[in-house]
């Protein structure tokens, strides 16, 4: 059995796909931004799975259910950013996960603004 493997230089590929460069697409900053391997599964309800690479920009003040990275208390982690009457909290996408509240300090590390999967 022959298999066609087609590459953005294949006639007729253009026909159906724009070929991209990630880098144009992704990054808007490129000093602000960095990658990152995800561990864990806290926020695999959002489509983020252990072994992801998710691309952070750093800089901006997250917003309402903006995906950061943060250190809580001493310890990094990923989650869902929220704030309420009773302050900053970060919010799991993993019912398994309780929401968190700094008790003593928070850092932002950044806004997540994509997700990378590799299959193969």
């Amino acid at each position: 059995e022959n298999i066609n493997i087609f590459t953005p230089n294949n006639d007729g590929i253009n026909d159906f796909f724009i070929p991209i460069n990630l880098d144009q697409y992704l990054v808007r900053n490129p000093e602000a931004t960095y990658l990152l391997t995800v561990k864990g599964d806290s926020m695999i309800d959002a489509g983020i799975h252990p072994g992801d690479i998710v691309l952070v920009e750093k800089g901006n003040t997250p917003k309402k259910n903006d995906i950061i990275i943060a250190q809580v208390d001493n310890e990094w982690t990923m989650k869902y950013f929220g704030k309420d009457k009773k302050g900053v909290y970060l919010e799991p996408a993993n019912s398994n996960y309780k929401r968190i509240r700094p008790k003593r300090s928070l850092t932002i590390g950044g806004i997540v603004k994509a997700v990378v999967r590799k299959y193969s």
